[in-house]
């Protein structure tokens, strides 16, 4: 490392390519209602004679897709990529511990997790090959599986984004129990209070957004405000308020040629359906989870979240992102050690009795997690990245590093105690082989049973590629 970080690097081809932009068309991600809007007769312009996608992989090898987000970048070198022979600013405050895998060492910030790790499946060189992508567009790139900015894209959400993940296994796979396809949960990812890029089905338009549960599990009056009836309705009073719209709707057939009105139609039939399913309030209702596994879990957010993740996925949702903090919430630019001290308690205790509980449960086959941020952090304490934020160079800080760092797997045919690519002697740089977001994307899409060159068509019925990555071999 004597020669610097900036004549150590290991640089992977990122393809580029140009997309037509498409229009921004309205809002996103607000209600169940907007998950489920949608134009009559969209999915059979894409499906075959029997209703099913006409883009379908291999056999389906898993049902759900757990994602635990991490925004902000963790530091991979205290957690999963451990360097205890480099200097202490880089190895940090880390100390290594044994787990339950023979060939693997993590922080000792994760003590339960540890002893999951034959359950784990790391690739510890992730990379963006970039200097500094920031949050927001690591935030598009990493939920979104592609490995390019988007034409016309920016630092928020808009209907030029390309679709997040569960927007294209919505596409490719829809759930058929009644719940939504995708659900993002316990906050949405915001940066002065508009919706980060990742998020949404960007061009897909509406129908494909995920539903965003913007409340804490944790707390004790927890509900989803859509399956929350109106003060004075019950269900069977908003059954006769829907049999009388439906009645006026009969005489109003002249609207059916309006594609706004059809929208609202179909998104208030998949609303009302979803909302009065006794399989959705199920999901949601954690009072039936056993004190002593809610406790397992850690009664927080992370932990409870991550709980509801596991109920969500045992009902049928076919992909679940939970958010472990808001926007940023993992950006240690300063005083690292106190980032590790609060957050990593709740994180541990949550992700390892999830990982647990869907093994217990005999459902982590058929269940993939993946856990990440949108990067890593500067192998070097205090050392400052161009075009970074002010406080980057701060001693007890790290700064952000897109060069490398680590995405964990778990189920869904993973091959559990055993690491993927390697990190230089710093932790800062790929050591051969790299993966990107794209990898990650294909890796996913082939188990759910999706070919990753699928097509899909926006909603101007104009023909995208899903994703350019290929399957990490040595993760299966």
């Amino acid at each position: 490392m004597s020669q610097g970080l900036g004549a150590h690097r290991h640089r992977v081809g990122i393809c580029r390519r140009e997309f037509l932009q498409v229009g921004f068309l309205g809002a996103f991600g607000a209600s169940m209602v907007d998950v489920f809007a949608t134009r009559k007769g969209y999915a059979a312009e894409r499906a075959d004679a029997k209703g099913r996608p006409a883009a379908a992989g291999s056999k389906p090898r898993v049902k759900h897709v757990i994602l635990v987000w991490m925004p902000g970048g963790p530091p991979q070198m205290l957690l999963w990529d451990l360097k205890p022979d480099s200097p202490s600013q880089c190895r940090g405050s880390a100390q290594p511990i044994q787990t339950s895998a023979k060939d693997l060492m993590f922080g000792h910030y994760l003590p339960r997790t540890a002893w999951q790790a034959h359950h784990l499946g790391l690739v510890r060189t992730l990379t963006l090959n970039a200097e500094d992508d920031n949050h927001n567009l690591g935030h598009h790139k990493l939920l979104s599986a592609v490995n390019f900015k988007p034409v016309g894209s920016g630092d928020y959400a808009s209907r030029n984004d390309w679709p997040s993940m569960g927007s294209v296994i919505n596409y490719f796979a829809p759930n058929r129990t009644g719940l939504p396809s995708a659900i993002h949960l316990p906050l949405t990812m915001l940066d002065g209070g508009r919706p980060d890029p990742g998020q949404t089905a960007g061009w897909l338009g509406s129908r494909y957004d995920p539903w965003w549960v913007n409340q804490d599990p944790n707390e004790p009056n927890f509900q989803v405000p859509d399956l929350a009836p109106l003060p004075g309705f019950t269900v069977e009073r908003i059954d006769h308020r829907r049999k009388l719209l439906e009645a006026v709707d009969g005489m109003r057939r002249d609207l059916d040629d309006h594609l706004s009105v059809r929208q609202l139609h179909d998104a208030q039939a998949s609303a009302f359906r979803a909302a009065v399913a006794p399989a959705t309030r199920t999901a949601f209702d954690l009072s039936q989870e056993p004190a002593a596994l809610r406790d397992r879990y850690g009664r927080h957010s992370f932990g409870q979240s991550l709980l509801l993740a596991r109920r969500l996925a045992e009902a049928g949702v076919p992909f679940i992102q939970a958010n472990m903090g808001y926007m940023n919430q993992w950006d240690a630019h300063r005083d690292e050690i106190g980032y590790m001290k609060r957050l990593m308690p709740p994180f541990d205790q949550g992700f390892s009795a999830l990982i647990e509980d869907l093994h217990d449960r005999g459902m982590l086959e058929e269940t993939l997690v993946l856990c990440m941020g949108e990067m890593g952090r500067n192998p070097v304490l205090g050392r400052a990245v161009t075009g970074a934020a002010m406080n980057a160079a701060e001693p007890d800080g790290r700064n952000h590093w897109q060069w490398c760092w680590t995405a964990v797997f778990a189920g869904g045919g993973v091959r559990g105690g055993t690491a993927v690519g390697e990190s230089d002697e710093w932790a800062g740089y790929p050591e051969g082989e790299a993966y990107t977001p794209a990898d990650l994307g294909a890796t996913i899409y082939t188990r759910m049973g999706i070919d990753p060159r699928a097509e899909l068509r926006d909603i101007q019925d104009r023909p995208f590629v899903i994703n350019e990555g290929e399957v990490i071999q040595g993760l299966l």
